[in-house]
């Protein structure tokens, strides 16, 4: 299902910039819930197929993820501060760029406040609970708030990767995976309902809007649970013997959804039912579409592009905005074809070496149990 993680990635950028041609794919909020699920079938897959018997190991599983994760971030981290910093001594100081809030609200904060900004920016973790707090300018200290639009400055603007706030979020949940996903499915269906219920009860005290709506980790786990309910109907369908017309139908006809979704006009009265009806449809489609496309190794090197994609694609879109070199209906088009490249290049020359060393950590040939006599 490699391209239709590309094609999420994508559609991120284009919420971002503009769309190509009137194509916006799924938008920012349905693409990352989608990855969420995702996200929540492939740790099940892994820690049930791969981290197991001699690879049983919670260390070697979190060390593995992070090895995924950070290398790659931290490179378009430093590229992001080098920028920054280029475009101060060009400005002669004038323009700090994405730093400009730090030297704005520095003497504001206080130290407990600038450590843990500078924690969250170099090591992702917590990035998500940004949006829920607020910078009191008097005291420098942090204060919880349900609505972040009402304070100023807005704390996620401290963040130079802005983007990387799920990723954060990606990382709380490989923390506590191990002991959820190789749970019965009993134990995650009661997960599921506890976190539906949990939006419902927000919901009823208006807790709708941005940050509630997909920033907020224990409602956001019922999607990252939907993947392990969708690795188990894999299990279950993979023995069916199912035609490959099929799964092809399957696949063809959630690749059209995805596509053509920007697209799709509903009554104004069921337009809030929309992005919830794509992302069933997508949960449903998941089992099928991995069992016809995991051994397609074109599709895999294409999915490999999302992560890149996704962590790169501000950067881009702040070097094209500052060179003012593109019309705004195009920059859609042209920021997704550089960050494909640039993409391309990152997984290159970073993500094929350190793939590497991931795998070879894992003792290759899992021991089978020995059978009593």
């Amino acid at each position: 299902m490699g391209i239709l993680r590309f094609i999420l990635a994508v559609s991120v950028v284009l919420f971002h910039s503009s769309s190509i041609f009137g194509v916006a794919f799924v938008g920012g909020q349905t693409a990352v819930q989608a990855f969420y699920i995702i996200s929540g079938f492939y740790m099940t897959l892994i820690l049930k197929e791969k981290y197991i018997g001699a690879n049983k190991s919670y260390k070697l599983f979190i060390s593995n993820r992070f090895l995924r994760l950070y290398p790659i971030y931290w490179i378009v981290f430093l590229i992001t501060l080098i920028y920054a910093l280029i475009v101060l001594v060009y400005t002669g100081g004038s323009n700090y760029g994405i730093l400009t809030n730090f030297v704005t609200y520095y003497n504001s904060m206080g130290i407990g406040s600038f450590v843990f900004l500078a924690f969250v920016n170099v090591f992702l973790f917590l990035q998500d609970v940004l949006f829920f707090l607020g910078l009191n300018t008097a005291t420098g200290q942090f204060f919880f708030t349900p609505d972040f639009h009402q304070t100023n400055p807005y704390v996620n603007m401290f963040l130079l990767v802005p983007q990387a706030w799920t990723i954060g979020m990606e990382i709380t949940f490989y923390l506590i995976a191990p002991f959820l996903v190789t749970k019965r499915l009993r134990f995650v269906a009661v997960l599921i309902a506890a976190s539906l219920v949990l939006r419902l009860i927000l919901r009823s005290y208006g807790l709708t809007n941005d940050p509630w709506s997909y920033r907020f980790f224990p409602t956001e786990l019922l999607f990252f649970m939907l993947g392990t309910v969708a690795y188990h109907a894999y299990l279950k369908i993979k023995s069916y013997n199912l035609k490959p017309l099929a799964l092809q139908l399957i696949f063809g006809g959630i690749m059209l959804l995805t596509i053509m979704f920007s697209f799709i006009h509903v009554p104004a009265n069921l337009f809030a039912l929309k992005h919830p009806a794509y992302l069933v449809a997508f949960f449903v489609s998941l089992p099928f579409v991995f069992l016809l496309t995991k051994r397609w190794k074109r599709d895999s090197k294409i999915g490999d592009l999302s992560y890149p994609i996704y962590i790169s694609h501000i950067l881009l879109l702040t070097w094209l905005k500052d060179l003012d070199i593109v019309p705004p209906e195009y920059m859609g088009l042209v920021l997704t074809i550089i960050t494909v490249l640039f993409s391309i290049a990152l997984n290159k020359l970073v993500t094929d070496k350190i793939e590497g060393y991931r795998q070879r950590r894992l003792v290759q040939k899992v021991p089978q149990p020995v059978q009593a006599n």
